[in-house]
């Protein structure tokens, strides 16, 4: 023990009455510094919430689309949302404030395409709906999670209808949220490529009607798409014919499709098995044609896959069409290089793997439009 140390020692053994009270007081006024600083936004977030966002009136005098010509190729609206979107709407974890802003944006994005108000659907729904969905807890989001984003008790699936003559329903979905990073592959890839295909959809002759779904909270639990299947009446369950889910599309090279329904449902995941239909496969069908025509490598993947909003949809007896792109490792697992962290970012994928965004953007444009469009 040095000399420095043993002073001190002295120093507190002596003053220790002083301090003990000084501590006290620094304490208390921290507390009370803490406590005043905690209430404001708590009182602002509570006066926001009483005043929901979700009338017309806010949104009159929108901006214009994006430019959509008979020329513009297949995902490059795509790729123009996704820059935006991890640029100016990064970090958009569940049940926060930057959700909220996505949700607003892609009311704004549709409005802008010249959907209708009456077109579009906000379903509203809180954490108290939803909790016992998941495994994570209210107390558990602060770290990981949301880091310093500011929270609200309520989440919003986006939904928008486009009516065809027949009643059928085809839902396509993809979750907008995200962690605290820019989240340009996960998910602002499944976003923009709805949002791309709503726009598409504006000047084709659709015969299903088309649902699509931005679905919030996904990153704790797929909380917006078990809640917007546990929403649907028996009218609309019968309708349905399938589910399409886009998520994490330039993660890796591989352009990959999982296309199935549970054909075993009570049993452990790694027991369950993909079904094959119909749907399935005429899917693999297109891919294949797309691959001839285009030169792309669209590829099944034969395993289950449940970590996405698709699986909302399987546990209620729906086949699936899941897009996404990966890598493998050596091993041949599915590999992740930038989900989940800060180079999930569009000009980090741009810089380190150029082309890979337009590649991939372009290949799901083009398989989720004949999807969609196919009589079934």
């Amino acid at each position: 023990m040095n000399g420095f140390t043993l002073s001190l020692r002295f120093f507190l053994i002596k003053h220790k009455r002083a301090l003990r009270l000084w501590g006290i007081a620094v304490l208390a006024s921290v507390l009370l510094i803490t406590a005043a600083a905690v209430a404001v936004p708590i009182i602002q977030n509570r006066a926001a919430e009483s005043r929901s966002p979700w009338t017309e009136k806010p949104f009159s005098g929108v901006r214009e689309p994006l430019r959509l010509t008979p020329h513009t190729p297949y995902g490059e609206l795509s790729v123009r949302h996704i820059r935006t979107m991890s640029e100016t709407l990064y970090s958009r974890p569940p049940f926060t404030y930057r959700e909220l802003d996505a949700a607003l944006w892609i009311v704004e994005e549709l409005l802008a395409m010249g959907y209708a108000w009456d077109d579009i659907e906000v379903q509203e729904f809180t954490w108290e709906d939803v909790s016992r969905m998941t495994w994570m807890r209210w107390e558990q989001m602060d770290s990981w999670i949301v880091g310093d984003v500011p929270r609200r008790r309520v989440s919003q699936n986006v939904i928008l209808t486009v009516p065809g003559p027949s009643d059928q329903i085809i839902v396509a979905g993809a979750h907008y949220d995200s962690l605290p990073v820019p989240g340009a592959s996960d998910n602002a890839s499944g976003t923009a490529l709805l949002l791309e295909s709503a726009q598409r959809m504006l000047g084709q002759d659709n015969h299903h009607t088309l649902v699509y779904v931005f679905f919030g909270a996904e990153e704790i639990g797929l909380l917006g798409a078990y809640h917007y299947v546990r929403s649907l009446t028996q009218e609309q369950r019968e309708a349905i014919l399938f589910m399409v889910n886009a998520d994490v599309l330039f993660e890796g090279p591989y352009l990959l499709y999982m296309a199935g329904y549970l054909d075993i449902q009570e049993t452990p995941y790694r027991d369950m098995r993909l079904g094959d239909d119909d749907f399935t496969r005429r899917w693999r069908g297109m891919a294949g044609a797309l691959n001839d025509e285009h030169d792309f490598e669209l590829t099944p993947y034969w395993e289950l896959f449940p970590n996405s909003d698709h699986f909302a949809f399987m546990q209620e007896g729906y086949t699936v069409l899941f897009l996404f792109g990966m890598d493998f490792d050596e091993h041949g697992n599915l590999h992740m290089r930038v989900v989940h962290t800060d180079r999930d970012c569009y000009h980090y994928i741009q810089e380190t793997w150029p082309g890979k965004i337009d590649a991939n953007m372009r290949a799901f444009s083009l398989f989720l439009e004949e999807v969609l469009l196919a009589r079934y």
